[in-house]
């Protein structure tokens, strides 16, 4: 029998880690001064994404653990939404009553991200920074258009979750919190039934000019795609008889780039229309 290197893949103990320096900020200033430090740093939320990229042969020297940032893990209503901070995890974040109260559906679809071991600790923050496209949280953040608020050393940073793919985050920048607006928000569904070949979320606004859709589709091997449309009629009401039609509209934009190994883009657009169809039908009759 031949013995293989593990490449990482064995899973981690603490008698396996290398010794590491860990900071230990109390402010966000503190944290950016931290980043600034530290030669090659790895930030510390919830830990659950780094224990997998430890188990993954991730070797860090240098932690900078946000335990003690409570502003991190802060939720309040702003004048049209919600600002989430990104230490918040999954399960205080679901269960909050401001995000019930202003993104009801929302607060469902984060529920069902990941088990409850996992999301009494994982952080949607770090769901978003660690940029993993079987992660859901930037599926859903997506749908609703909601922007990624940044410190850095020169000032606050607004992004979009797009930012984060294409890699436009400034280096050692700190993830604070994410926003987005609710006041015009009438509906919010996730679609996950036919993980992991394709995964959607859906959003409709009010807006001067009528309703907007945004709907998010994404796959465990595929970043998500947003497809956004202007919609018929005033209310939810009126979707019923034009889901399909509205679901294909949509779907015809669809990117060229949008296929995996195992997902065609044709496949994609037709299991897909299906999907926001079945949504969209749901929001009309309540």
């Amino acid at each position: 029998m031949q013995l293989l290197p593990s490449a990482g893949l064995v899973p981690t103990s603490a008698r396996s880690l290398a010794p590491m320096k860990l900071y230990a900020p109390t402010s966000v200033a503190e944290a950016l001064d931290a980043l600034r430090a530290a030669e090659n740093p790895v930030v510390l939320a919830g830990g659950t994404d780094l224990v997998a990229a430890f188990n993954e042969g991730l070797a860090p020297r240098e932690l900078v653990c946000l335990a003690h940032l409570p502003e991190l893990r802060r939720i309040h209503a702003t004048a049209t939404g919600l600002s989430i901070g990104a230490a918040v995890t999954h399960q205080s974040g679901c269960t909050d009553a401001l995000v019930r109260e202003h993104a009801g559906g929302f607060a469902h679809a984060w529920s069902r991200i990941s088990n409850p071991r996992i999301r009494f600790s994982a952080t949607l923050g770090g769901n978003l920074m660690a940029r993993r496209v079987r992660y859901e949280g930037s599926i859903l953040l997506t749908a609703l258009a909601a922007h990624l608020e940044f410190a850095t050393a020169e000032g606050a940073l607004r992004l979009s979750p797009a930012d984060l793919w294409d890699d436009n985050a400034p280096a050692r920048a700190l993830l604070t919190g994410i926003g987005f607006a609710t006041a015009d928000l009438l509906w919010f569904s996730y679609e996950r039934s036919m993980r992991p070949l394709l995964t959607l979320a859906a959003s409709i606004r009010r807006g001067p000019q009528g309703l907007s859709m945004t709907c998010a589709v994404a796959t465990e091997y595929l970043r998500p795609a947003a497809l956004e449309l202007a919609l018929p009629g005033g209310d939810l009401a009126t979707l019923a008889n034009s889901a399909r039609a509205i679901a294909r509209e949509a779907f015809a934009q669809l990117p060229d780039w949008f296929h995996d190994p195992v997902l065609t883009r044709n496949y994609a657009m037709a299991a897909g229309s299906v999907l926001l169809a079945r949504q969209l039908a749901g929001a009309a009759h309540g």
